[in-house]
């Protein structure tokens, strides 16, 4: 029967986790003018999470003021990393495409492994009697499953030799650990694969839904290490609760380890010799043999684990014993008119603000886009048309906006002959094809121009 260790279990947490302690605080606020111009404001950490070039003299001047701060007015009544210090930025800009970069996450101070920063696309479209004001901001994770299925595997070729290469340093001294060997070369490795795929489905679910994260990594988790032949079950079916699943792991590991070891003179280890292995309490020469073994492949570790993991993980869930917290975010967009709701992902206020409020674990695996649309009627244009108001608010809009789709010809005589005031413009002429007369004579009516 096979076991599973206690690394196993350990080690999907650690993945889960983003770090000790709270992560840093991460705030922008953009406002879109009519004209497509725009504020920008961040409050971030001075002394981390910054592009290359960062308070640069050319990157300072491209602000319109850079000022201290303790914390970002959006987490005020959150607890922060002690002795964090914050910068606010605040600039207006000619286009949201001028705005500075002024952000990025990577892994370990190595952006070779893979580094992701925010990315802004801004969309402005006039149709005449409307504009229609579209934004979208990504931070992306960069995983995907096909990512992930190639960078397990080539991590698990590199970790499993690693492994029972420690197991015959740490061991091999006092016991055959030849048996334990094999086992651990034929069973391990689809164990731990399961357990990276259970951690993958887990977080990615969280993504989705971040209440429920824990519940499919543990349902998930518990089938994995349920293939491998350890029952987690009470009698009615139910998964045991954290000390009677540690209590069953140990007990199973210990039974694999007196199996597959033996002493030097052949004889089975002592339930002491069991205790030492699985890391006893009052013999810590195993542990501080691993952390020698540990220490001396580091620089393979580095070289060869560090990447494949990398690329499973994003730098937003690289191992919390590997990096620091992941950031917490808090992004607001104001856009010109009314916001359509059903075209937006975020949270709208009265005042038409549209808000997210997220960490982490909202990026996995590939990316978080925030989008917001925005309708601003002009009116004056209207007039200028027609007369009056026919298309006042944003249903009316969208009716127009979702006709034109195909036809930019027609919608960009319509912005014309808004912006002129010639209503004739808006009539058939002998090269219209039937599809386009169609839709002139919706137009029309939408307008309530004569047919």
């Amino acid at each position: 029967m096979r076991r599973p260790s206690f690394a196993l279990i350990a080690f999907a947490i650690a993945l889960a986790a983003g770090g000790c302690g709270p992560g840093p605080m991460i705030q922008v606020e953009t406002t879109i003018r009519p004209d497509g111009s725009c504020e920008r404001s961040t409050w971030q950490p001075r002394g981390r999470l910054l592009p290359a070039g960062a308070f640069t003299p050319e990157w300072v001047a491209r602000w319109g003021t850079i000022e201290d701060v303790t914390t970002p007015p959006a987490f005020a009544e959150t607890d922060s990393a002690p002795g964090e210090g914050y910068f606010h930025a605040r600039g207006v800009f000619a286009s949201p495409a001028d705005v500075p970069a002024h952000y990025r996450k990577i892994i370990d101070d190595r952006p070779e492994l893979g580094e992701r920063g925010m990315t802004h696309e801004y969309r402005r479209r006039d149709f005449g009697p409307f504009v229609e004001h579209r934004w979208a901001e990504t931070l992306a994770n960069g995983v995907t499953r096909e990512g992930f299925d190639r960078a397990r595997e080539e991590f698990l070729d590199l970790a499993m030799p690693m492994l029972t290469e420690g197991v015959e340093r740490v061991y091999g001294r006092d016991f055959d650990v030849d048996a334990a060997v094999e086992e651990l070369g034929r069973r391990g490795r689809p164990l731990f694969r399961d357990v990276l795929d259970a951690w993958y489905d887990g977080v990615a679910a969280g993504g989705k839904d971040p209440r429920s994260m824990d519940e499919v990594m543990k349902r998930t988790l518990v089938a994995a290490i349920e293939r491998a032949g350890l029952d987690l079950r009470d009698a009615s079916g139910e998964i045991v609760d954290g000390p009677e699943g540690e209590r069953r792991v140990r007990e199973h590991v210990a039974g694999r380890v007196a199996a597959t070891f033996r002493r030097k003179d052949g004889s089975p280890p002592t339930p002491d010799d069991v205790a030492a292995i699985l890391g006893g309490p009052h013999d810590p020469s195993f542990a501080d043999a691993w952390r020698r073994y540990i220490e001396d492949r580091k620089p393979e570790i580095e070289a060869k684990l560090v990447p494949p993991l990398a690329r499973m993980t994003g730098p937003y869930f690289f191992p919390g014993f590997l990096a620091p917290p992941a950031p917490r975010f808090a992004f607001d967009v104001h856009l010109p008119g009314r916001v359509v709701k059903g075209e937006t992902n975020g949270d709208v206020d009265a005042a038409g603000k549209v808000s997210w409020r997220f960490d982490a674990a909202r990026l996995f695996p590939t990316a978080f886009t925030m989008t917001a649309v925005g309708i601003e009627v002009d009116e004056a244009a209207q007039r200028r048309l027609l007369g009056r108001v026919a298309i006042p608010g944003v249903e009316s809009a969208l009716a127009v906006r979702d006709l034109l789709a195909d036809d930019p010809e027609l919608a960009e005589t319509l912005r014309r002959a808004c912006e002129s005031g010639d209503a004739p413009a808006l009539g058939e002429t002998p090269a219209m094809d039937a599809a386009r007369k169609m839709r002139l004579a919706r137009l029309r009516g939408m307008l309530g121009m004569a047919p």
